[in-house]
């Protein structure tokens, strides 16, 4: 047996990067020395068990030790076992995808070519929300990106915002004076630049204007019939 980094298996010195990644990060706690001299000393036991077996009975050996053991089959030297379940699926997409924040607004709005008003706010509605986390937004909010992202001014802001929401259904009133992205809104602005996904987004969600339903609703004046 050799120090806590290590063992002497038959002259040679064993490593194992994990363990003493773990003790420093421990402060060298003396039960953290304890256990991995209880780890080394166990893999020494192992490996005089099995050493005079052939590969194959060693193989055996070994899968009813992980079976008896209740271990992760999937466990290599000096890796961690693989975790599952929603929080560890989660760390692994938030792994694989870049920070959204490394996107500029002028170049999300570049890469998805609104066609419109209406979908150029929600375009700024959805940057906000997923890249800015600023899910509630106002008038000013949206006029202030529009113009970091370079775009052509709104020549009414306030008319534009509220198309995009009682013409459109693109936003919706969150109280207070705020607006939010609706799944439509943001179906339509994951669909762009891609018109034809943009029409199934549109189909898939479907939006009837209140501006619409309240001329249809009116009171009759009187004397109408």
């Amino acid at each position: 047996m050799s120090d806590a980094n290590g063992s002497i298996v038959e002259g040679t010195l064993i490593h194992y990067p994990r363990w003493e990644a773990g003790i420093s990060s421990c402060g060298d706690t003396a039960r953290g020395m304890d256990e991995t001299h209880a780890e080394l000393h166990a893999m020494q036991k192992a490996y005089d068990a099995l050493k005079s077996l052939d590969g194959e009975r060693k193989g055996r050996v070994i899968k009813w030790l992980m079976e008896s053991l209740a271990m992760d089959v999937s466990v290599r030297l000096g890796e961690e076992p693989e975790r599952s379940g929603p929080l560890a699926e989660q760390e692994r997409s938030a792994c694989a995808q870049p920070d959204r924040r490394e996107v500029s607004v002028r170049d999300f709005i570049s890469q998805k070519k609104p066609q419109s008003l209406v979908e150029r706010v929600a375009c700024l509605g959805y940057y906000l929300t997923h890249y800015r986390d600023q899910p509630h937004f106002r008038a000013p909010d949206i006029v202030q990106l529009n113009t970091d992202a370079a775009a052509h001014k709104f020549g009414n802001p306030s008319r534009d915002i509220d198309n995009a929401d009682r013409q459109n259904g693109y936003l919706v009133t969150a109280g207070s004076g705020l607006k939010q992205i609706t799944p439509r809104g943001e179906a339509v602005v994951e669909a762009l630049p891609d018109r034809e996904a943009v029409k199934t987004a549109l189909r898939n969600n479907p939006f009837k204007s209140r501006r619409a339903t309240a001329r249809k609703t009116a009171p009759k004046a009187k004397g109408e019939s």
